[in-house]
């Protein structure tokens, strides 16, 4: 089986380091290695010392980006431009702080935010722009987005949760930090990410007097319960795709939904277009431990998505209906294709499971839009990328990826 949405990153040494982590109470929610993530952060991600920039680490991305924005001084009303072709935790904590988000349309070249399009939708109330490096790729409009952000005095988030190419680019950024008063980036370490530790996010802030204000937020512990939970997904997830074409697996997903052992990414409350306090918490040191295991392979795992990109990009030719032609290590590879659900319901009764990040502009699919102010043609661009788009995995091994891309071709074909 080769499934993108369930468990992408998980591999033996995390289920095992999880596994033992499950009989040692004493380190779930303190301990020295919140510290140790902070460092390596700074050192895989950005090339730069603590004193340059400061790392806050929250219990998921859209809770740092909830308290970041709350810190930031804005006033009801205010407006957060972030692109369409996103997801609902973007767009949730700013809904949830009664600020009002302003979709801008994207261009097809990196799927990020079009400059164009931003410049016609500023308004005097505009104060925080979001930049999102949708499937890790840099956005190809970034300095002239830049611009326009300098010229307007707006706050800059960098969405970087899907990934970024390496820390040479962070260290080219790092070069513009200081240029902007304002500069944040948010990170996620979800189990679908780059990086996991099954939950997870963080902030680093260019700004000191900010960055002290989230790392003295009086936030709570998770319970022993939910780290309990999250400890043990990666075992049984492992298991379960180690097993699933002998059938345990399907047994074992089965028996993890019908107990509640899979915590799900997004809440019911999420799905109904509400922001969901539940992992306002702080980040424990049993997901830092977690984290730090996939930190210390951060240069192969990155090599490894570079190369899966490079394959694809030289076998997929015939099909690519994009201008993307990065050789950046994206956590996935975004194809446009026609036909989009029926093609990948034929590669799913073949054992292959493609994503579709994003197919709404507010993803998932389902989410009310109207609950967010989102206006079906005000971004007509990503509004068709949304009907065309599927992702396929890059972190997988170049066997499973020559036979993707021949069962992928044989179906496209069929179709």
């Amino acid at each position: 089986m080769i499934n993108l949405n369930f468990a992408p990153n998980e591999t033996l040494s995390d289920a095992l380091t999880s596994f033992f982590l499950l009989f040692q109470p004493w380190r779930w929610k303190r301990g020295k290695k919140l510290q140790e993530v902070k460092s390596l952060i700074l050192k895989n991600f950005f090339n730069v010392s603590r004193s340059t920039l400061y790392v806050t680490l929250f219990f998921s991305g859209r809770s740092a980006l909830y308290h970041l924005l709350k810190n930031l001084n804005l006033k009801q009303g205010d407006e957060v431009l972030v692109q369409a072709f996103t997801c609902e935790a973007v767009v949730l904590p700013i809904v949830a702080l009664n600020l009002k988000p302003v979709f801008v349309d994207i261009e097809k070249k990196s799927f990020s935010i079009n400059p164009i399009d931003l410049e016609k939708k500023l308004s005097e109330k505009s104060k925080v722009l979001i930049l999102q490096h949708t499937f890790g790729v840099t956005p190809s409009q970034r300095e002239k987005v830049l611009s326009i952000i300098k010229q307007h005095n707006l706050v800059l988030i960098e969405d970087i949760a899907h990934g970024i190419k390496n820390s040479n680019f962070i260290l080219r950024i790092g070069g513009q930090i200081s240029k902007l008063k304002n500069h944040f980036y948010l990170l996620s370490f979800g189990r679908s990410k780059s990086l996991s530790s099954v939950f997870g996010g963080a902030v680093v802030a260019n700004n000191k007097q900010i960055a002290k204000k989230l790392e003295t937020l009086n936030l709570p512990y998770s319970s022993y319960s939910l780290i309990f939970k999250l400890l043990i997904y990666k075992p049984i997830a492992f298991l379960i795709k180690l097993t699933y074409n002998f059938y345990l697996g399907k047994f074992l997903h089965f028996f993890a939904k019908k107990f509640n052992l899979l915590i799900p990414e997004i809440t019911k409350k999420e799905k109904t277009g509400e922001y969901d306090n539940l992992f306002d918490k702080k980040y424990p040191n049993a997901l830092a431990i977690l984290l730090l295991n996939q930190l210390k392979r951060f240069a192969k795992i990155q090599n490894q998505r570079k190369k899966m990109v490079n394959f694809y990009l030289k076998k997929l030719n015939n099909v690519i209906r994009s201008t993307l032609h990065v050789t950046q290590p994206l956590i996935r590879f975004p194809l446009l294709i026609q036909n989009r659900d029926q093609i990948l319901k034929n590669l799913a009764k073949k054992g292959i499971f493609l994503g579709r990040w994003y197919d709404s502009p507010i993803a998932p699919k389902g989410f009310p839009l109207e609950r967010v102010g989102y206006r079906w043609g005000s971004c007509p661009v990503a509004e068709e990328v949304c009907q065309k788009i599927i992702n396929l995995p890059t972190n997988i091994k170049l066997k499973e990826a020559e036979k993707l891309v021949n069962t992928l071709n044989d179906v496209l074909y069929e179709n």
